[in-house]
């Protein structure tokens, strides 16, 4: 009796002929979006960084 009962969240059967197309775009610029964050966020982390290795050079040559 379970072979026939139907999910609750399959209402039809999908076709793969014809792609969603908005979906299609959605995650590909989510992807693209994730990408540049993670692109910006490292530049940032990279910059900071340099500043902190700068600083700590400063440090260092006066104490001496």
């Amino acid at each position: 009796s379970l072979a026939f009962t139907r999910s609750a969240f399959v209402a039809k059967r999908r076709n793969y002929d014809r792609p969603n197309w908005f979906r299609v775009g959605l995650a590909f610029s989510t992807s693209a979006a994730l990408w540049v964050l993670l692109f910006k966020q490292h530049n940032e982390d990279v910059m900071e960084y340099e500043r902190r290795k700068e600083e700590r050079q400063r440090k260092c040559t006066g104490c001496s």
